[in-house]
């Protein structure tokens, strides 16, 4: 025989989110995640902060000026891209910030969201493939294992 559990008080389990936290790879998929996950965070009230985390350079004796400039560079232009991805969908949620780090991107994004009580985290899947996956070149998995809150990932329709 089957029980059937009922919610004696309707008001049991209700569900509040203050702060989203947006994991951004500055991938063709950004845009498409952030728009989700700024409808999302509308609905509930909730502001909304684009975490982008720059890979820790890779040091090596042959390193030089110009290895150093060029990774400068990619960082800086890195961090300008998500501004710009922050402008835009500020036009229609003005609740959102940036946060730009450097270190392991899944490792960064999960302290993020923990020093700020994110209430859930959005990143997105890009479905890649086993050798991907094997590599750890995939984010979503390690941030989905690891974090402290709720992580909803968003898998982008294939039209």
């Amino acid at each position: 025989m089957s029980e059937v559990l009922e919610l004696k008080d309707t008001n049991a389990f209700e569900l509040k989110l203050k702060r989203v936290v947006v994991a951004v790879d500055l991938s063709s998929h950004s845009p498409k995640t952030i728009a989700y996950a700024a409808a999302f965070a509308k609905s509930f009230g909730a502001s909304l902060t684009l975490v982008h985390v720059f890979a820790q350079e890779r040091i090596t004796e042959f390193s030089n000026q110009v290895v150093h400039e060029g990774y400068e560079g990619a960082k800086r232009a890195a961090e300008r891209e998500l501004n710009k991805l922050a402008d835009n969908i500020s036009k229609d949620y003005p609740d959102c910030s940036t946060e730009f780090r450097v270190g392991d991107p899944a490792e960064e994004v999960i302290l993020f969201a923990s020093d700020v009580e994110a209430d859930l985290i959005v990143t997105a899947s890009h479905h890649s493939g086993f050798l991907s996956r094997m590599f750890g070149v995939e984010q979503a998995p390690r941030i989905l294992h690891r974090a402290l809150c709720p992580v909803l990932v968003y898998h982008e329709r294939k039209e």
